[in-house]
């Protein structure tokens, strides 16, 4: 058997059961304390779930439903409508992630807890979705996003601050305070694993300089371990 968890891994920083993107229309637990909670595993429960993907919006999120602009920031760019039809149990597990997502950001919270909203997706849909989370939580609704995530162009993407963990295998887990996003988020991150990060010129996305290459060395010396520079498209 594998061997237990040790508290190291980003879903560690999770509630262990219960979110506000339940399949459910009953409110769950989390949603009195403020916190609309997206899981990382949602197939399981949103396949128990008979009817259309209009029926699990209409349990679930009425609110957002009716709101104007959450579907011109959320449902439209995530393109919900071409799912709406659809039985939930029919759908693939890309598909699945955009309708907890949507329903996440459409259950009224103070704190959206968003573990790997990226799972299933395509390199658009990625950061489609880091557009839609910055936007509708940050920018629209001046709440709070703490998002569980292992992309580093989604993170990059919908991030200000980051949450460094370290910690010897096994035994411990400490936090560090948040960090800025490069200047100490990724740049303390990845200095722990000896990783440096450029820009491919071409798609723009991170690529790993190989070690010991100019490049690497480079930016070494530099103290510039994540050196990508960031537009925000908003």
């Amino acid at each position: 058997p594998p061997p237990p968890p040790n508290g190291s891994g980003g879903g560690s920083a999770a509630p262990p059961a219960g979110d506000g993107g339940s399949a459910a229309p009953t409110p769950s637990p989390l949603q009195n304390l403020g916190i609309s909670y997206k899981r990382q595993h949602n197939g399981p429960r949103f396949r128990r779930f008979e009817g259309t993907v209009q029926d699990l919006f209409e349990a679930t999120i009425q609110a957002g439903l009716a709101d104007r602009m959450f579907r011109l920031l959320v449902m439209k760019p995530l393109q919900t409508e071409k799912l709406e039809g659809l039985e939930v149990k029919s759908l693939s597990g890309g598909e699945l992630q955009r309708v907890a997502i949507v329903i996440c950001l459409g259950t009224p919270a103070q704190v959206y807890l968003i573990d790997e909203p990226s799972a299933g997706l395509d390199c658009e849909q990625r950061i489609t979705v880091a557009q839609v989370i910055k936007r509708w939580v940050v920018s629209h609704s001046g709440k709070t996003a703490f998002v569980i995530e292992h992309d580093f162009v989604m993170a990059s993407a919908m991030s200000d601050r980051i949450v460094v963990y370290t910690c010897p295998p096994c035994l411990a887990c400490p936090a560090w305070p948040p960090f800025g996003l490069v200047s100490l988020g990724f740049n303390t991150f990845l200095e722990m694993l000896n990783v440096t990060f450029r820009r491919d010129p071409e798609n723009l996305r991170p690529r790993i300089n190989k070690r010991n290459s100019a490049m690497d060395r480079q930016q070494k010396a530099n103290g510039q371990f994540y050196l990508f520079d960031l537009v925000d498209e908003d």
